[in-house]
Formats: structure tokens, C-alpha cells, sequence
């Protein structure tokens, strides 16, 4: 989660519960109510305008109620309801390391806490994230009944705003407000995501397999984005010094506002290339198209397409997959077989520009041509016209930015069938 600079840094950044003392009265007011404006992406992201208008709504868990120090400026937490449940354990544990302790230290008779060096913001956020990612697995959890305070996104806009938070811990979770609390795949907001390079570690043990990630779901028309839940803490101090928020320095404050940074993963569809013959030749041959279209890193992807026919077939057909959802496909016939030419009925000219659309939901009407739902459908016709056959490689390509071929292999680049 990308926070502002100053005034929107850090939501959690330095929660340090033992701080200088504080003349008597000075201490924080933890009555009045803490207001936290979202903002779901970066402007540098280049997210905004797919977002904008999306259905998305911000919950905010309490995980634990702040608890004002006697004559210090700043609060600790209340261990929440239950000391055998998982959250009162996790919350306990949390607060032994922020004051710098264990259990088994802060037990022993005479131990004195070490006061902890306010860490940085980049520090705090590889240090918390394991606790955000524990806390996310009991919240998100079936049988986890505590409602969270929510918000929902403004028509046309990228913002959502909740006001009136209580002062303590709480754990943010954006997802898509039609979505459900479950993991199913079509329905629920819920996705385990696997760990990538440029995310940080998780609670994992040293050398063991990297373990997925729990993150919450946004669907668009084109992409889906995931958000890692995030942990916070209000109310807040602003330190003008090294603007950023914490609790140790500066004026406290009651207003936040924060950037999520969620990840983009484009939506795929499919395309299906029909070949019909009006009538068969009696010879084998082959059909090739190029299929290209622009990538979600901007190069050109192109497949090359072969449909097969042994000289008794009539039709054909070949899906290719993996196509982002909104890219321009460009498809085009560059041999239609020696003794063949493409027929005056031929739904598609030799050379078509598609937009690639949304897989049809299961259980929809469709066309009886279209022999796979879930794909966009182009369709060629061609017209015998002399002997002779002819055939053509299968090979899948990559151009890169400079229009050169790089990475080529020779494999099926697409499912192909018979009608």
C-alpha cells in the first residue's frame, strides 16, 4: 500500500507505546473520532480511469481498542474479548514487540522495557507485514462475526471516506462491493495470490517454499486488482521534521489519507478462428492466420495459426487463449491453400480487427456457431477452386519493442478442433 507524502504517509508507521513522559493532562484524547480517506491507486499507476466508477468498498476491522497511558502522549492497546482466541493471542504478541519485549521477558520480576527506536517507514512495513497478513487470515475467516466499519467508493470517483473510527488498531480490506466474503472464484473477493519478487516476505521459516499471499479482489471490465490488507492506527501524529506519520513525534491528528497500491492482473479471453470449405478438394492442406495483438507490457504478441485438412473435413476451428480482455486482435489469413480462394460468403474478410470481449457467463444464450462459448468468434469461408493442396508451419512468436523476433518456439500455438 503506497502512502502519501506528508500528510499521507505512514498509516502504521511507528506505533511505539513508550515515549517520553508528558506533562500531566497532555495526554492524547482517544474520544474523538478519527476520519481516513482512501485513495485506490497512485497517480503513477495509470490505474485511475479503470477504476473510476468501479462498485468498491473499504472495511475497517477494530482489532484492538486504544488505551491511554497515564501522563504519557500516547496510547497502547486493549487485549481484545477472549485470551484463548487467535486475535486476543495475535494482538498480545504484536504489542510485546513493539515494546520490545517477549512474554517470558515482560513476566520476569525487574525487567525493565527497553524504549524501541521509532523505525522507518520502509522498516515498518516489511516488519508488519506478517501481522497484517495473520490478522487478514482470522478476520477473513467463515467464522469471524465481527462487522467491520465500511465505506463505499463515490460514483466517479477513486476515493472512499469513512469518518467517526474509534482510536485504535484496525486491519483495511478493499474488495469489490458485490463481491462475497468467500474464496470462490467467480463470486467471492477472497484470492490467495502467489508471492512475487517485488513483493515483500511473509511469515515464512527461512528456506521453506514461498507461501501464497492473502489478498482481496476489485474486478473491472479488462483487469482484476488484488490489495494486500493493510494494517493502520489512529489517531496519528504528523512530524513535520521527516514528514510522516507515527505516535511518538509532532501534533496528533484525526484526519488520514492514504493510497492503496494494488496489484493489476489483466482479464483473458479467448478467440476462435473458424475455417468451413463450401466444398472439399480431394487433397490434404492447410490454412495459416496471424493472430497479433499488444500485451499487457505493450509489445506485440503474435501466434501463428495452422487448421489441418485431410482432404475429407469441411470444417475447422482453433482457439487461441490468453488474449487480454479490450486488446485490439488483429487476425489475418495469409494462406488459404493452393487450390482454394476465399469465398464472396465469407462472414470475414482476409484481413479483421476485433476487440477482444469479456468470456459469455456459463448458462448464456450463444450462437450454435460458436462451439466455445467463452471465445470471440471469426469465421472464413473458402471457395475450391482447382487442384492441388498445401500445407504450413505451426510457430509461435514474441516481437519485441524493436520489431525484432526474439524468443521463438516452434509449438502449437493454439487448441485446434474439428467441428
Amino acid at each position: 500500500m503506497r502512502i502519501k507524502p506528508r500528510q499521507t504517509l505512514a498509516i502504521l508507521l511507528s506505533m511505539i507505546l513508550l515515549l517520553a513522559l508528558a506533562p500531566a493532562g497532555f495526554a492524547v484524547d482517544l474520544t474523538k473520532g478519527n476520519t481516513v480517506t482512501v485513495t485506490l491507486a497512485t497517480p503513477e499507476s495509470g490505474y485511475a480511469t479503470d477504476l473510476k466508477g468501479t462498485r468498491v468498498q473499504s472495511d475497517f476491522y477494530l482489532l484492538a481498542e486504544a488505551d491511554a497511558i497515564q501522563n504519557v502522549d500516547s496510547y497502547t492497546y486493549k487485549l481484545p474479548g477472549n485470551q484463548d482466541s487467535d486475535l486476543y493471542k495475535l494482538v498480545d504478541k504484536l504489542i510485546q514487540e513493539l515494546n520490545g519485549t517477549d512474554s517470558e521477558e515482560s513476566e520476569a520480576e525487574g525487567s525493565e522495557k527497553p524504549t524501541p527506536t521509532p523505525p522507518t517507514q520502509e522498516a515498518v512495513f516489511r516488519q508488519f507485514e506478517p501481522y497484517a497478513q495473520d490478522f487478514a487470515g482470522i478476520v477473513l475467516s467463515s467464522d469471524y462475526t465481527a462487522q467491520p466499519i465500511s465505506g463505499n467508493i463515490v460514483v466517479d470517483q477513486t476515493t472512499i471516506t469513512v469518518s467517526e473510527l474509534p482510536a485504535g488498531l484496525y486491519l483495511l480490506v478493499i474488495h469489490g462491493y458485490d463481491l462475497q466474503k468467500t474464496e470462490d472464484s467467480e463470486t467471492g473477493y477472497i484470492k490467495r495470490a502467489e508471492q512475487t519478487s517485488n513483493t515483500e516476505e511473509t511469515s515464512n521459516e527461512e528456506g521453506s517454499e514461498p507461501k501464497s499471499v492473502l489478498t482481496t479482489r476489485v474486478v473491472t471490465k479488462n483487469n482484476e486488482y488484488l490489495f494486500r490488507p493493510q494494517l493502520l492506527t489512529v489517531p496519528t501524529k504528523l512530524d513535520d521534521n521527516v514528514q510522516q506519520y507515527n505516535t511518538a513525534y509532532g501534533d496528533w491528528v484525526n484526519q488520514l489519507s492514504i493510497y492503496a497500491k494494488p496489484t493489476q492482473v489483466p482479464k483473458n479471453s479467448e478467440l476462435k478462428i473458424i475455417k468451413k470449405l463450401s466444398a472439399k478438394g480431394p487433397d490434404p492442406v492447410s490454412f495459416v492466420f496471424y493472430v497479433e495483438w499488444k500485451g499487457p507490457d505493450n509489445k506485440t504478441v503474435r501466434k501463428v495459426v495452422t487448421l489441418l485438412f485431410d482432404g475429407s473435413d469441411v470444417e475447422k476451428y482453433a482457439v487461441v487463449k490468453d488474449i487480454p480482455i479490450g486488446a485490439e486482435v488483429m487476425v489475418t489469413e495469409v494462406h488459404t491453400g493452393i487450390a482454394y480462394k476465399l469465398s464472396e460468403t465469407s462472414p470475414n474478410p482476409p484481413e479483421v480487427t476485433i476487440e477482444a470481449m469479456p468470456p459469455i457467463p456459463e448458462g448464456s444464450s450463444v450462437n450454435p456457431d460458436e462451439l466455445i462459448p467463452n471465445a470471440n468468434v471469426v469465421t472464413f469461408i473458402n471457395d475450391h477452386s482447382g487442384p492441388g493442396g498445401g500445407y504450413g508451419l505451426l510457430n509461435r512468436f514474441t516481437v519485441s519493442g524493436s520489431g525484432d523476433f526474439s524468443g521463438a518456439q516452434y509449438e502449437d500455438s493454439a487448441d485446434a478442433g474439428n467441428s
